[in-house]
C-alpha cells in the first residue's frame, strides 16, 4: 500500500497505495502454496545487519501498553479515541456532519506472509460515535459489510460515498429507529480503482476547496452538482440519484495514498518513499487549453530524512546498505522514508497557532509522525523540520502503523493506527522481511485490532464535538470563518450540497463582507461559486483585496460569471495583471473563461515569462485562442521557449501514440504492454498513465531517448535505474530508484517486451515503425546480465562495461 510501502526502503519508483486487485482481477489462489517472495533480486545477500539478538521484540499491547510507548514533542499528548473492539484496521475515516466518524477497515490485509484470505469479502464501513460525550468513541454500527479490502469513505449529501478495491459506490444513509441503514446503493463509477496490484490504486475522495472529489493515485476528479445544472466544460455526467448528479472530469496526477489541502484549495500528497509534497497553484490551472498539458509540479516539503524511537530492521530491503543506520546511537534505526502515508495539513485551532498550518506525514514503517513548517516563496514551495533530528511522534511499538491523519471535529489532530504486524504486501515481500516478520511473530494477531488516536495540546482541552444537522443553514453561514477547518469546510459541503435559497446567499454575502479573516473571505467566495451565486459586485470586492490569495480566488470563481459580465470582468483580469506576481498569473489562467483577454495574455507574458509558471499560465489560459494570440504578437514579442510551447500546442496529442504505424502483431503487443504499464507492472503508479512523471518520483516518459537504445532499455526493465539522469534538456534525481523485474516470476520476457513497445511507441516516442524490441532482445539481456544485483545509473551506460 502507498502507506505500506515497507518498500524497498526508498528503493524504487514504484510507488504503492493500499488497495488489492478485486477478486475477479486475481483470485485467491495462493491459500495453500507456499510463499513465494516475488521482491526477493537474484544476487541479493538477504542478511541479517542487526543480530537478531539485538532487536527488541514486537508483542501485540494492549492501549494502556501502547500509549506508554509513545514519545511525543513537549505540550502535545496522546489520547484514545476508538480501539479494538470497536475498530479493526482502520485505513481512511471520514467525520459527518454529526461528528461521527465513518471508517474503512481493511481487515483482511496481509493475516500472514501469504496474504491467506486476503481476497476474502470481509472489510467494513462502520460508523463510529461518543454516545457519553467523554471523548471516546464507544458505539460501533457495521454499516456495510462484506467488502473486498474497503480503501476510501467520504461523506456526500443523503449518504456516503466509499470505494472497494474495483469501484466507487454511492450508499444513502437512513435512520429506522435510531439505527443506520443503508439504502440506495449503487457503483457509481465501476473504474474507480480498476487494475493494478493491491498497492497501487486509487484512493481518498478529498473534497476539495473549489467543491470537486480529488483522489491521489489519479487523474480523475468528481463534483456533485443539482439535477438542473449544466455539466461544467470537459466534464461528464456518470450517474444521478434523487439526490443529485454526479460528474467526472479529469485533473493532473497526484500521490499515492491520501490528500489534504491547505486554506486557499491547494493540494497536498506524498510517494511511498517521499513524504509531503505541495502544488503552488490551484488545481487545474494549467489545465485549460485542450492542447497544452504540462507537469503540475508538486514541491517537496522539507527533506527524507526520520528520525524513529526504534531499531526498524523489518523493512523490506533493510539488508541493503544505506537503509538503516549502521552503527552508533541510531543503529538500526531507518534513515529516510520508505512507507509515507497520508499526509495533512494541520488546519485546527487546538494547537497553538505557531503549529496551524504544518505539513504531517506518517511514516508506519519507522512508526512515526513527521511535521514540517511550509514555507512559501516566489513560485514554489518548500519546508523545513519544525523539530530538527526529532519527530513531532514517535513509538518503540513496531505495531504502530499509522496511515492516515486527519483534522477533527474538535480542533485535535486524529491518528488512524492501523495496529498491523506485516505492512509490505506479498507482491513485493522479500525473504529477508518474511524472516523478520516470523522472527518477532508479526504474522500473528493480525486484523483483529485496530486504533484511532486523538494529539492534542496539553493546556487545551478538545472541543465538544458539534451536531451541524441541529442547525439551520443560517447557522451554517455563520460557520464560514471558524477558526476550526472542519467547521468551516463541513459548512461549505452543507450549503453547496443542500438546497440553499436567495436569502442564504444574501447572508453568505454578509458573512463574507464583515469578516477580516482571509480563510473565511476565500470559503465564502466558494461557497458562492458552489452556489452558482457569483456576481459582477462580489468579484469586484475581492479583486482588489490587499490579499493576494483573496485575489485569487475571486479571480478564480470570476470565471462562473455570465456572458453579459465578461467585458466588465476582463478590466478587472487586466488591473490585477498589473499586480504583479503571482496575482498576474491567475489573470493569465482566468481569461480562459471570456473572449478577447489577448492583451492580458500578452501582458503577463512581457512581464512575468521568466517567473515560474509564467509561459505556463499564459498558455494554459489562452484556450482555444492560441492562433489569434500568435497573430497579435509583434516582433521581438515572442521568445524561443513560449514560441516552441505555442507551436507545439495540440500536436502532443497527435504524436500521443505510435500504434497506428504498427504491424497487426506489434498492435497487439502494444496494447498488452498498455495494460501492464497500468496494470501488474505499475509503472503509472510512478510515470503517470499519460507518461508525464512525477516530481521527486520518476521522470517523464514524453519524447525520452532513454527509449531509443533496446539494448539500454532491456537492461533497465531487468535489473532498475536510479538517479540522477537527464531527459532532453532537463536533470531529474529522485530520492527513489526504479527497481527491475528480472525477480519477477510473474512478469514474462514476453511482458516485458510489451511494456517495452507501449513505451517506445507513446508520448511521442516512434521507435518501432521501423524494427521492434522484441522477447528475445529481453531474453538474451536477461543472459547477459544475470550475474547482476544492484540498478544501473547512467554512468553504467557510458561504460562498455555494462553487463557487471
Amino acid at each position: 500500500m502507498s502507506f505500506v510501502n515497507l518498500l524497498r526502503a526508498g528503493l524504487t519508483l514504484l510507488c504503492v497505495s493500499l488497495v488489492p486487485v478485486s477478486a475477479s482481477e486475481s483470485p485467491d489462489s495462493n491459500e495453500a502454496a507456499e510463499p513465494e517472495f516475488k521482491g526477493d533480486r537474484e544476487g541479493h545477500e538477504m542478511r541479517d545487519v542487526i543480530p537478531k539478538r539485538d532487536i527488541p521484540s514486537a508483542p501485540v499491547l494492549s492501549v494502556e501498553q501502547a500509549l506508554k510507548r509513545f514519545q511525543v514533542q513537549p505540550g502535545f499528548v496522546v489520547e484514545p479515541v476508538a480501539a479494538e473492539p470497536n475498530v479493526f484496521n482502520p485505513v481512511a475515516l471520514a467525520f459527518d456532519a454529526r461528528g461521527r466518524i465513518w471508517v474503512a477497515e481493511m481487515t483482511t490485509y496481509m493475516p500472514d506472509v501469504q496474504g491467506t484470505g486476503e481476497m476474502q469479502p470481509r472489510g467494513n464501513i462502520a460508523v463510529l460515535a461518543d454516545t457519553d460525550g467523554d471523548g471516546e468513541l464507544d458505539e460501533r454500527t457495521v454499516f456495510i459489510s462484506e467488502i473486498v479490502l474497503p480503501r476510501t469513505v467520504s461523506i456526500v449529501e443523503g449518504g456516503i460515498f466509499y470505494a472497494d478495491q474495483t469501484s466507487l459506490y454511492f450508499a444513502e444513509v437512513q435512520n429506522e429507529d435510531g439505527r443506520l441503514t443503508p439504502g440506495l446503493h449503487e457503483v457509481v463509477d465501476p473504474d474507480y480503482a480498476r487494475g493494478g496490484s493491491v498497492e497501487h490504486k486509487t484512493n481518498t475522495m478529498l473534497y476539495g476547496l473549489d467543491n470537486w472529489y480529488y483522489n491521489a493515485r489519479s487523474d480523475t476528479r468528481y463534483q456533485v452538482l443539482p439535477h438542473e445544472s449544466a455539466v461544467p466544460t470537459g466534464a461528464e455526467e456518470i450517474y444521478r440519484n434523487r439526490h443529485w448528479k454526479l460528474v467526472r472530469a479529469g485533473t493532473e496526477y497526484r500521490g499515492q495514498w491520501g490528500l489534504s489541502m491547505d486554506d486557499y484549495g491547494r493540494l497536498y500528497h506524498n510517494g511511498n518513499s517521499s513524504p509531503v509534497h505541495g502544488e503552488y497553484l490551484l488545481p487545474n490551472a494549467l489545465a485549460r487549453n485542450p492542447g497544452f498539458w504540462p507537469d503540475a509540479t508538486a514541491h517537496a516539503i522539507g527533506g527524507h530524512r526520520v528520525y524513529p524511537a526504534r531499531m526498524n530492521p523489518g523493512v523490506n530491503r533493510g539488508y541493503m546498505e544505506g537503509v538503516l543506520v549502521p552503527e552508533g546511537p541510531d543503529r538500526g534505526k531507518l534513515v529516510n522514508f520508505t512507507a509515507a502515508s497520508g499526509s495533512l495539513v494541520y488546519r485546527g485551532d487546538n494547537f497553538p497557532q505557531p503549529y496551524y498550518g504544518m505539513a504531517l506525514t506518517p511514516e508506519p514503517a519507522a512508526n512515526l509522525v513527521t511535521a514540517r513548517r511550509i514555507i512559501e516563496g516566489e513560485g514554489q514551495l518548500s519546508g523545513e523540520a519544525l523539530f530538527p533530528g526529532q519527530e513531532l511522534l514517535t513509538s518503540t511499538d513496531e505495531r504502530f502503523r499509522p496511515v492516515n491523519l486527519h483534522n477533527a471535529p474538535d480542533g485535535s489532530l486524529y491518528v488512524v493506527d492501523m495496529y498491523h504486524g506485516i505492512l509490505q504486501h506479498r507482491e513485493f515481500l522479500t525473504s529477508y522481511l518474511a524472516a523478520q516478520i516470523k522472527d518477532r511473530e508479526l504474522d500473528e494477531n493480525n486484523n483483529t485490532m485496530g486504533r484511532i488516536y486523538r494529539l492534542r495540546w496539553q493546556e487545551t482541552p478538545a472541543a465538544d464535538v458539534p451536531d451541524l444537522t441541529q442547525l439551520s443553514p443560517l447557522q451554517w453561514v455563520s460557520l464560514l470563518g471558524h477558526d476550526n477547518a472542519w467547521q468551516r469546510d463541513t459548512a461549505r459541503r452543507l450549503l453547496v450540497q443542500g438546497e440553499a435559497g436567495p436569502e442564504i446567499i444574501r447572508a453568505v454575502k454578509r458573512e463574507i463582507r464583515n469578516s477580516e479573516r482571509p480563510f473565511a473571505i476565500i470559503n465564502g467566495l466558494w461557497t458562492l461559486r458552489g452556489l452558482d451565486a457569483i456576481d459582477l459586485a462580489t468579484v469586484r470586492r475581492y479583486l482588489r483585496h490587499d490579499n493576494d490569495w483573496i485575489a485569487i480566488t475571486a479571480a478564480a470563481v470570476g470565471e462562473a460569471l455570465p456572458k453579459a459580465d465578461h467585458k466588465a470582468y476582463r478590466k478587472q483580469l487586466m488591473k490585477m495583471a498589473r499586480s504583479g506576481y503571482p496575482r498576474a498569473l491567475q489573470a493569465a489562467v482566468s481569461v480562459s473563461a471570456i473572449e478577447g483577454g489577448l492583451d492580458i495574455s500578452r501582458h503577463v507574458l512581457k512581464h512575468h515569462r521568466h517567473q515560474p509558471y509564467g509561459r505556463e499560465a499564459v498558455i494554459s489560459g489562452l484556450g482555444q485562442e492560441a492562433d489569434a494570440f500568435i497573430a497579435s504578437l509583434e516582433d521581438g514579442e515572442l521568445d524561443e521557449e513560449t514560441e516552441y510551447l505555442l507551436n507545439n500546442l495540440g500536436k502532443r496529442q497527435e504524436e500521443e501514440s505510435n500504434r497506428a504505424q504498427l504491424s497487426s502483431d506489434r498492435q497487439a503487443l502494444y496494447d498488452r504492454g498498455k495494460q501492464l504499464f497500468n496494470g501488474e507492472a505499475a509503472c503509472a503508479s510512478c510515470h503517470g498513465r499519460h507518461g508525464n512523471g512525477q516530481t521527486g518520483v520518476a521522470p517523464t516518459l514524453w519524447e525520452t531517448q532513454w527509449v531509443k537504445d533496446s539494448q539500454r532499455l532491456a537492461r533497465v526493465l531487468l535489473h532498475g535505474l536510479s538517479g540522477p539522469i537527464q531527459v532532453g534538456p532537463f536533470v531529474w534525481d529522485t530520492p527513489a530508484v526504479m527497481p527491475g523485474f528480472a525477480a519477477r516470476q510473474d512478469i514474462s520476457d514476453e511482458d516485458l517486451a510489451a511494456v517495452a513497445t507501449y513505451i517506445r511507441n507513446s508520448w511521442g516516442n516512434a521507435e518501432d515503425s521501423g524494427g521492434a524490441l522484441k522477447e528475445s532482445t529481453i531474453t538474451a539481456v536477461r543472459e547477459a546480465t544475470e550475474a547482476r544485483s544492484e540498478p544501473y545509473t547512467a554512468e553504467d551506460f557510458q561504460s562498455p562495461e555494462q553487463d557487471r
